[in-house]
C-alpha cells in the first residue's frame, strides 16, 4: 500500500484524533525497576455482570505469585464491550476484590479511587495508544483495511459450512487480504465503511509450540487468522486482541494468567506480539473451576447462566469466613494447602507458598460446598472468642434485627450463649458461616424461640403422645437443680426418666419394648425439643446452665 493510501486510511480510522508515536508512549511506560524474579501479574474483568468466583480466584493466585516474588499485581478493566457494559459492574468488582482481600497494587481501588503509574488502568481510557499500535502495524505491512458487508461475511461463512471448513477470515474467505490499492481507493471514494484487521504470518497446517507455566509444552496451529483489531461500531476501542498485547506490554506485565479457554488463542497474540516486534508473553493458563451437573452428575464448567455459586454474591450472602472461602481456592490451587492449612487454621494464609507447578496438577477443580464448609468449621473454631462474638454481632445487626437487638438487650448473657462449647481441645463445629447465627443461637432469647423455634416443636415431637410429654416434663422439673453439678444433673435425668417410663437399660428395653416408652436419650430428647426447638444442639445441661432457671422452667411447663 502506498504511503498516500496509508494516510488516508489513518485519517479515516483516527477521525481527527491526534495520536502520539510509539516512541512518545514508550517513554510514558518505561520498564520497571523490580528486583530480579519479580513477577507482574494482572487480573482483567470485564464489567458486563455480576463478578465470578473464577475472577476470585485467578486474582487470588495473581496477587500471590507478585507478592512471593516481590512483584506487582494490578487491576485492568476490560470494558472494550460496550454494548455489553453494565452499570456499576467495575465499582462491584473493585469492592468485592476488597472484600476477599486481594486489593490491587495498581489500578482501581474498592474505594472506586485509582493507583499507579502505569494507567489508566481503564481500557476505554487508553484509546490512542490502541490506534498509535494499530497504525504502526498498517504503517508494516501487518494490517490492512476491509471493507466486507456483513452480507458478504455471512455469504464467507455458509460457504465454509457448506464446504465443512472451519469458521474464521483466512485464506480464500480473507475478502480484502490481497486487494489493490485501487480496490481501496474506489471503496474509500464510495464512501464504503471499513475495518482495520491484522495480516496474520502463520498456517493453519503448521504447529507451533508454546511453553506455558502451568499446561507445560502445548502445540497448537500457527495462526492464520486475519482478525480485527479496532472494533467496526465507531467507538475506536480495540478488540481484545491488540488491547491484550499493547496494554500487557505497555504496563509491563511478565506473566499473563488467565482462564485456560484463552490457550487457543495463544498463536495469535504471539503472532501480534512479534508483528509489533514485542518478545511474545510467558502465559499460564489457570484451570476453570467446574461443577457436578445436577440433572447429569456431569462435570461440566460452572455456569454464569445455570450456577448461583458462581456469582461471588452467592459466597458473600452465605457469609462464610473470608479466610477459609481463600483457603478454599488455594486448596483447589495446590494439593499440599490442605495438610498445611490442618496442621494449624489460625496461620496466616500469606505464609503458604503457592506454587505454579502444583498448579498443574489442579484441572477443571469440582467445587466441593461441603469441603468449603469444613474449611469454614476449622477456620470459626480456632478464632479468637472476642473476634467471634463480632462477627456474629455485625451479621446479625444486618441481616437480621430482631435478634441483634435481642442479644444486645443482654450483652452478658449472649456472651455466655456465643461461647457454649468452643472451648477446650475440641470445639464445637456448628457454625460454618456466619448466616447460621439464627439457627444456632436464636432459641436462647424469647422472642426469638416463640416466633422461630417453639412452632416446630409439635411436629418434632409428633411421634411421642402428649400425655407423655407431660408426663415427662414434670417429673424432670421436680428433680431439676440448677445448681447441681453435670453428674447430679444427669442423675436426676435418669430419675426423672425412669419415674415418667423410660429406661436407660437397653436390654431390657430390647427383651419387653411395650414395657418402656423408649431409652434415656428419648426422654432427653423431649426436653431438649421443649427447651430449644430443635432436635439436635450442643450439651444440654450447658444450655440450661446458661438459659437460667426461670428461662427453663418456663419452656417446660
Amino acid at each position: 500500500m502506498n504511503t498516500t493510501l496509508q494516510q488516508r486510511i489513518i485519517d479515516e480510522l483516527t477521525k481527527g484524533l491526534t495520536v502520539p508515536s510509539c516512541e512518545e508512549i514508550e517513554q510514558r511506560y518505561p520498564p520497571r525497576e523490580l528486583p530480579e524474579g519479580a513477577e507482574v501479574t494482572r487480573l482483567c474483568p470485564s464489567p458486563t455482570g455480576f463478578v465470578h468466583i473464577g475472577t476470585i480466584f485467578t486474582g487470588l493466585l495473581c496477587q500471590r505469585v507478585a507478592r512471593q516474588s516481590g512483584g506487582v499485581y494490578m487491576l485492568r478493566i476490560e470494558d472494550t464491550d460496550k454494548k455489553r457494559e453494565v452499570e456499576g459492574a467495575r465499582e462491584l468488582i473493585a469492592s468485592q476484590l476488597g472484600a476477599f482481600g486481594i486489593v490491587p497494587d495498581e489500578g482501581l481501588q474498592p474505594d472506586g479511587s485509582s493507583k499507579g503509574d502505569y494507567g489508566p488502568y481503564v481500557q476505554s481510557e487508553r484509546q490512542a495508544l490502541y490506534l498509535t499500535y494499530a497504525i504502526e502495524l498498517l504503517k508494516n505491512g501487518r494490517a490492512y483495511p476491509c471493507f466486507a458487508t456483513a452480507e458478504e461475511l455471512e455469504a464467507a461463512v455458509n460457504d465454509q459450512k457448506a464446504k465443512k471448513q472451519r469458521p474464521g477470515y483466512y485464506g480464500e474467505w480473507a475478502l480484502w487480504r490481497d486487494r489493490s490499492d485501487e480496490d481501496i481507493e474506489t471503496a474509500l471514494e464510495a464512501g464504503k465503511s471499513f475495518i482495520l484487521r491484522f495480516k496474520s504470518s502463520g498456517s493453519h497446517d503448521k504447529r507451533v509450540t508454546i511453553s506455558d507455566r502451568i499446561k507445560g509444552k502445548v502445540e497448537l496451529p500457527q495462526n492464520d487468522l486475519d482478525v480485527p483489531l479496532i472494533k467496526s461500531d465507531g467507538s475506536l476501542l480495540p478488540t481484545y486482541h491488540l488491547a491484550h498485547v499493547v496494554d500487557d506490554y505497555l504496563m509491563r506485565a511478565t506473566i499473563i494468567m488467565r482462564g485456560e479457554e484463552w490457550l487457543p488463542s495463544t498463536p495469535l497474540h504471539a503472532d501480534i506480539s512479534l508483528a509489533l516486534g514485542i518478545k511474545p508473553f510467558k502465559y499460564a493458563h489457570t484451570p476453570v473451576i467446574s461443577i457436578l451437573d445436577k440433572e447429569t452428575q456431569n462435570k461440566r464448567k460452572l455456569s454464569k447462566r445455570k450456577d448461583p455459586e458462581a456469582d461471588v454474591a452467592f459466597w458473600l450472602q452465605k457469609a462464610h469466613p473470608i479466610k477459609a472461602v481463600k483457603a478454599y481456592l488455594l486448596g483447589l490451587a495446590n494439593s499440599n494447602f490442605d495438610d498445611w492449612f490442618r496442621e494449624d487454621p489460625n496461620k496466616d494464609l500469606d505464609d503458604f507458598e503457592f506454587s505454579l507447578d502444583k498448579l498443574k496438577t489442579s484441572r477443571s477443580p469440582l467445587l466441593d460446598m461441603r469441603k468449603l464448609e469444613d474449611y469454614a468449621k476449622d477456620v470459626i473454631a480456632a478464632m479468637p472468642q472476642e473476634h467471634f462474638n463480632k462477627q456474629i454481632l455485625a451479621w446479625t445487626e444486618v441481616h437480621d434485627k430482631p435478634l441483634f437487638d435481642a442479644m444486645m438487650a443482654d450483652p452478658e448473657y449472649t456472651k455466655d450463649v456465643l461461647a457454649i462449647e468452643r472451648g477446650g481441645e475440641k470445639p464445637r463445629k456448628d457454625v460454618a458461616k456466619w448466616s447460621d447465627a439464627p439457627e444456632q443461637f436464636g432459641y436462647f432469647y424469647d422472642e426469638i424461640f416463640s416466633e422461630r423455634f417453639a412452632p416446630a416443636i409439635d411436629e418434632l415431637l409428633s411421634d411421642v403422645p402428649a400425655d407423655v410429654i407431660e408426663v415427662s416434663c414434670k417429673n424432670f422439673l421436680e428433680s431439676y437443680n440448677p445448681s447441681h453439678n453435670k453428674d447430679k444433673w444427669l442423675e436426676a435425668m435418669k430419675t426423672a426418666a425412669v419415674t415418667s417410663g423410660y429406661t436407660f437399660d437397653r436390654k431390657a428395653l430390647k427383651a419387653n419394648p411395650e414395657q418402656f416408652h423408649g431409652h434415656l436419650a428419648d426422654f432427653a430428647r423431649i426436653i431438649r425439643v421443649k427447651v430449644t426447638g430443635k432436635a439436635n444442639t450442643p450439651d444440654l445441661y450447658a444450655i440450661m446452665q446458661i438459659m437460667g432457671e426461670q428461662r427453663v422452667v418456663g419452656r417446660l411447663k
